[in-house]
């Protein structure tokens, strides 16, 4: 309960315009909060000493109104940026450390950084991906095809490379993300989570938010950057083996090729909008819809209610007129991307599955004892798919209850 004569600690935090309102947070804590201009005026005149009262009066003096300091100040003391009494905040990095955000690979030198993001590079980037398209459309064999995942032999140690270049090109991708936010002098963080029932690892950004809003974009895009160039490369050593300038073996071609494909589906992936892939964050910085993903299922659960009596609406008139615009646009981008998924589903993993699923049950059938390396082969071929994919499903599972709880 924050009295009259209560004085508040506000620790520093940063702050960036948007549009009517101001993004301020605290980069160690990782929180950020969009709140009008008058908020951050409040702020810095608690900062100042001024007590909860002296603050109220000025407000009531400047805008003819009274201002709700209790919940205001309760909300942002839950948010860690204020904390009652008259420390010396200054030198004190969190109120909590709980709150404290653990970053990763902050040590990485932030003029490197710069330069592996700065404009030359950048160019050159285009045109390996520009020149690769260009030798991949005539040629679609170099970028391969959900066939090429299949290994009739070989298949554990097909699937043990591939499984590690996978969380390599994976870790890289994440990676590209956390470099290019260390080019703007953000640190941020790795983590493991899950996309529906794949278990993947994502990087926060929320850092993104103490820098203007054209700033954000090369972060956001750097994963889909780096993996468009290291397709680019592979489709180079397919297209110099095609034409006889390099030899592979059938294996390491096949491999070669596979990974392209790899490469190639997890950009395609990015357009999948129903889920908060790199593109999401772009189409939200663009519209500056904070909470775009969350609103448009809102939007389309009320679409729902004007035909299923049991579905409850939500009001959302609160939401401003060129937001909810953009939100019913993103509706359709949201649709198409859950069929877009589906397709994807129907169109290649239902099938490697089927085909592998009858290649593992013919090896299972024949048993160890006639033929213990396929037996074994297929056996560790099995625990690649089932243990990633058990793991992804479970956070799925445990995500959808403990949103159903809050």
């Amino acid at each position: 309960m924050y009295t009259r004569d209560t004085t508040v600690a506000v620790f520093p935090f940063t702050r960036q315009p948007d549009q009517q309102d101001v993004i301020i947070g605290r980069v160690e804590t990782g929180v950020f909060l969009a709140v009008p201009p008058e908020a951050v005026e409040l702020l810095e005149q608690l900062a100042q000493g001024k007590s909860v009262g002296e603050v109220a009066d000025l407000y009531q003096e400047k805008y003819g109104e009274s201002a709700d300091l209790d919940d205001f100040l309760t909300i942002m003391e839950e948010k860690g940026i204020v904390a009652p009494g008259s420390q010396d905040v200054t030198r004190t990095a969190v109120p909590s450390p709980q709150r404290v955000q653990r970053y990763h690979f902050s040590g990485f030198p932030q003029p490197l950084a710069r330069r592996l993001f700065s404009r030359p590079v950048l160019a050159g980037c285009f045109l390996l991906i520009a020149v690769a398209l260009g030798m991949a459309l005539p040629n679609r064999s170099l970028v391969g095809g959900w066939r090429d995942l299949y290994f009739p032999d070989h298949r554990i140690f097909s699937w043990g490379f591939l499984t590690l270049a996978g969380y390599a090109a994976l870790f890289v991708h994440e990676l590209a993300h956390l470099v290019a936010a260390r080019a703007l002098g953000i640190n941020s963080r790795m983590g493991i989570s899950n996309r529906l029932w794949y278990l993947v690892a994502e990087t926060d950004l929320s850092g993104l938010w103490t820098v203007p809003k054209e700033q954000r974009y090369l972060p956001m895009l750097a994963g889909i950057l780096v993996d468009a160039v290291s397709g680019s490369l592979l489709v180079f050593v397919l297209f110099a083996h095609s034409h006889r300038w390099m030899a592979l073996s059938t294996l390491c071609a096949r491999l070669v090729r596979a990974m392209a494909f790899t490469y190639l589906m997890r950009i395609v992936w990015q357009f999948c909008l129903f889920i908060r892939t790199d593109l999401y964050y772009v189409i939200a910085n663009i519209f500056n819809c904070r909470s775009l993903l969350s609103d448009t299922k809102v939007f389309l659960r009320n679409q729902m209610a004007r035909v299923i009596p049991a579905v409850r609406s939500v009001d959302q008139s609160a939401i401003p007129v060129a937001e909810r615009r953009m939100i019913r646009i993103y509706s359709v981008l949201f649709v198409a991307g859950r069929l877009w998924a589906l397709f994807l589903l129907l169109s290649v993993t239902v099938p490697l599955f089927v085909r592998y699923s009858s290649s593992l049950a013919n090896a299972f059938r024949t048993g160890y004892s006639a033929n213990p390396y396929g037996f074994v082969d297929a056996a560790l071929l099995a625990t690649y798919f089932l243990l990633p994919t058990t793991i992804g499903f479970t956070l799925w599972v445990s995500g959808m209850i403990r949103r159903e709880r809050n």
